[in-house]
């Protein structure tokens, strides 16, 4: 282990023994932030994933293709719609902690639902603020694939199997570059 690493390690330890104490943030840290950004590792790059390449995982036969494999864990950015689950809905849906993600808005809000490898469970980091919800979203985060038993999904009418989660870290609004 390098010497960084090690001295970020005792940090941390020291950090989360006095956040227990305290409160989640200590002198200005915030120890989840801290600790996600320690497992996700900051300056990773961030691959673009279109929802051709999600669609091609055979959720049937829990086939996940090599282009799906490889960017597993990794941190990925998808564009899609937003089906609320849980946040502040004071009316205005002004911030979000876990959601669906899906290619077609509207798409979650119909029966049958739509296949596990068209919809994403997003749980974020730390709730984010939205300001047009119903517009298309970037989204942010870690990606799992053919994730059995998703957290909290007992309030879906759908119990999803062998889909995608995403630890989300943010969500902007889509903005597609026509100038190519």
């Amino acid at each position: 282990m390098s010497i960084s690493r090690s001295l970020f390690l005792r940090k941390l330890i020291v950090l989360l023994i006095i956040s227990v104490f305290t409160g989640s943030v200590c002198y200005g840290f915030d120890i989840k932030k801290l600790l996600f950004d320690y497992l996700v590792k900051p300056n990773a790059p961030i691959i673009e994933v279109s929802w051709r390449d999600l669609v091609q995982y055979d959720y049937h036969r829990k086939i996940i293709p090599p282009r799906l494999q490889s960017i597993e864990g990794k941190l990925i950015r998808v564009p899609g719609y937003v089906v609320p689950l849980l946040g502040d809905f004071g009316g205005d849906f002004e911030t979000l902690e876990e959601f669906l993600l899906v290619p077609v808005y509207g798409m979650c809000i119909h029966v049958p639902p739509p296949p596990p490898n068209q919809v994403i469970y997003v749980k974020m980091h730390e709730p984010v603020e939205v300001e047009k919800l119903f517009d298309a979203v970037w989204v942010t985060g870690q990606l799992q694939i053919d994730v059995s038993e998703l957290p909290n999904t007992d309030n879906l009418n759908y119990a999803p199997e062998g889909g995608f989660f995403l630890t989300g870290m943010e969500v902007e609004v889509y903005e597609r570059d026509v100038s190519n």
